[in-house]
């Protein structure tokens, strides 16, 4: 008897474990219909592309919109829903969803006649940043003429020559960068909480809060704000990085409980989210390569730049016109010993990482690529950076790995664009690549080697000043000042500043003077207008000229119709959470509550929505939510102050889900 116990007992064992559920791809074969044809540039808000997007992959010369950008079909989503499947995320680009989905439900969602395919999505292993024992990083003294007090954080800057870039002007403005990471805590932090953030999302919970939230382990967000801090922070005698004056998109993409585990399929739908929305750069220090167990994991053959779901992605991506910047990963040591994907992408910038010295880190993930590419691209410091760590004034140096030296070479991606909004990905490759210390002989260790980020600015021609000076004088008098700067002899007398008094009707135009000099063989240097009878409380919007015996540039970049303005306004940049793509009625937080508390829900599609409190009786004790909603995540507060201490219920109710969740009033 004992004997046929432990075979049963065996025997649910194995029922138990073939039916847990596992995340998989569904591909469908086809999008229901093709709109494409029917859809022009001005058609792309209604499906989620944003203008700025429009804009940016005009750059590269691609279609306006493509196949790949047409939403997955909701006819197809909804089927999947009313047969049991919850989706996860959905993909444009590969044109698919994610679920969780038990033995049976994978032979359910297969007999579907528009499904393509099913594959496992892949789960890996990560290896973390590894913390130094002995801190590298050493104390610079500021030298004369520093425009900004670096504190510690000026040896790793001096060292990819970007403190040279903030010299003359140049720090990120006008660039929106996206994070992917495992979380971001900047809004406390003071190297972080001045960041111009224009949207968050968390791919793992389904909300617009990357910060640590109840269910995340201490670390969740550690990683993140690391590596956000490398790319923009600032805060004068502590740290300073390369593009503290860019547009920030974060995207909470990897799960810490999970120890090391990360699943891809979030990383995909939050770069596509980005694109979508119009992000420049992308700064990601995620590598993939061994799989969780039970999982056939890639091989070597596989980091082809072809094969990895990631690394399609990151070539997408790049193919419409983001600079995709990624991690080669620290697995140098190991029996894997070459880099992971999506860093052998072709067309991204892979990074790895060298000592304070310069001299590779031998945890740095090597080359070449399985089809023979070199990588990494370039290098910088990845062994004791200084940066930001969670809470309000904490920082280390003593972490090590390419996660840290990815968003320095993003933060200065980022200040070439600024300086050359102009650029596509490969021409921001190419600055980076060809003025790096070992351009002419790269390598499968180092690649074109550290990178120098006065010569990268430069590479493409001459740049002005993204952050010009306004100075008033007690007799009413303006002093505007930008850096001319070029490798050709800058034509002194062409340095023209053009300014509007009437919101830009008319313009007047006034020669600048030199009045610093950095280059004297070619003219280079600082040069400054004065406009006489302009007060403080003058909104005068101007725009300058300079030409170099090769090119004009106008400063800013498309000048006339993009102008700079002495109240420093900036232009605002919306950006759309993505879209859900289940009904989910999410737990109430906090909960037990005192007084108030916030009720999350998804809508997937336009409905006429009903959220409503009950008590223990199932008496209705208040209407929240009465009337028609668009598709969209909602946060809702609701307020108990007329409410007694007990258990209540909420119930959100659409014309297609339902679904009760319990909540604890406690006075």
């Amino acid at each position: 008897m004992k004997k046929l116990v432990a075979i049963l007992l065996s025997v649910c064992t194995l029922l138990v474990a073939d039916n847990t559920p596992r995340k998989y791809w569904i591909y469908f074969k086809d999008k229901e219909y093709s709109m494409l044809a029917a859809l022009s540039k001005a058609d792309a808000a209604s499906i989620g592309i944003s203008e700025r997007t429009m804009q940016r992959r005009a750059k590269v010369h691609r279609a306006f919109l493509e196949e790949d950008d047409l939403p997955v079909s909701r006819q197809y989503i909804r089927q999947l829903q009313e047969a049991g499947i919850t989706i996860e995320n959905t993909s444009r680009w590969f044109n698919a969803a994610t679920a969780f989905l038990t033995d049976a439900q994978v032979n359910t969602v297969s007999a579907f006649p528009f499904v393509q395919k099913i594959e496992p999505v892949k789960i890996f292993t990560k290896r973390e940043t590894q913390r130094v024992e002995t801190p590298l990083t050493k104390f610079s003294t500021p030298q004369v003429g520093q425009r900004y007090s670096y504190g510690p954080s000026l040896a790793q800057m001096e060292m990819i020559n970007a403190v040279a870039v903030h010299n003359i002007g140049i720090s990120g403005r006008g660039v929106l960068v996206g994070m992917l990471d495992t979380g971001f805590r900047w809004r406390e932090h003071e190297a972080l909480q001045n960041l111009k953030v224009i949207g968050e999302y968390d791919f793992i919970q389904k909300d617009t809060i990357t910060a640590n939230e109840k269910d995340d382990a201490p670390s969740q967000d550690s990683h993140g704000t690391i590596t956000m801090s490398l790319v923009g922070g600032y805060k004068e005698g502590q740290l300073v990085s390369p593009a503290f004056n860019a547009y920030f998109m974060l995207g909470k993409t990897e799960y810490v409980p999970t120890e090391t585990n990360v699943e891809e399929d979030n990383w995909v739908a939050a770069i596509e989210w980005m694109e979508a929305n119009g992000v420049d750069v992308v700064s990601s220090s995620l590598g993939y390569s061994e799989f969780d167990e039970g999982q056939k994991s890639y091989t070597y053959s596989d980091m082809n730049g072809r094969t990895a779901t990631t690394t399609k992605a990151a070539a997408i991506a790049a193919r419409k016109g983001v600079v995709v910047v990624n991690a080669m990963g620290n697995e140098a040591a190991s029996a894997w010993h070459y880099l992971t994907s999506p860093a052998d992408a072709d067309s991204i910038i892979s990074v790895g990482a060298v000592n304070s010295d310069g001299t590779y880190a031998g945890f740095s993930s090597v080359g070449p690529t399985s089809d023979g590419r070199i990588k990494p691209d370039v290098v910088a410091l990845g062994v004791g950076t200084y940066n930001a760590i969670p809470g309000k004034i904490l920082y280390a140096n003593n972490y090590q790995g390419t996660s840290l030296a990815t968003p320095l070479v993003a933060g200065v991606a980022v200040q070439i664009l600024s300086a050359h909004p102009e650029l596509t990905p490969l021409q921001v490759r190419d600055a980076l690549r060809n003025t790096a210390s070992n351009a002419s002989s790269p390598n499968n260790q180092i690649g074109w080697g550290l990178i120098n980020a006065y010569k990268a600015v430069l590479y493409h021609g001459m740049v002005m000043s993204t952050d010009p000076d306004i100075t008033y004088k007690v007799d009413s008098t303006c002093e505007i000042g930008m850096y001319v700067i070029s490798n050709n002899v800058v034509r002194k007398d062409s340095i023209t500043l053009f300014f509007s008094t009437n919101n830009g009707v008319t313009f007047t135009s006034v020669p600048m003077a030199l009045s610093s000099v950095v280059d004297s063989t070619t003219n280079s240097g600082r040069y400054v207008a004065v406009l006489s009878g302009i007060s403080s409380t003058t909104n005068v919007k101007f725009y300058a000229r300079a030409f170099d015996g090769v090119s004009v540039r106008t400063n800013p970049y498309g000048a006339p119709a993009v102008l700079y303005s002495t109240q420093q306004l900036l232009p605002v940049i919306k950006v759309t959470p993505p879209f859900p793509s289940s009904f989910v009625l999410k737990q109430n937080y906090p909960n037990p509550f005192n007084s108030s508390t916030t009720i999350s829900y998804d809508l997937p599609e336009d409905d006429y929505v009903t959220l409503k409190v009950f008590d223990v009786l199932g008496k209705e004790v208040a209407t929240i939510v009465n009337g028609f909603q668009r598709r969209k995540s909602y946060m809702i507060q609701f307020n108990a102050q007329a409410l007694a201490s007990g258990v209540y219920f909420y119930r959100l109710a659409t014309t297609r889900f339902s679904d009760v969740r319990k909540m604890i009033l406690v006075r």
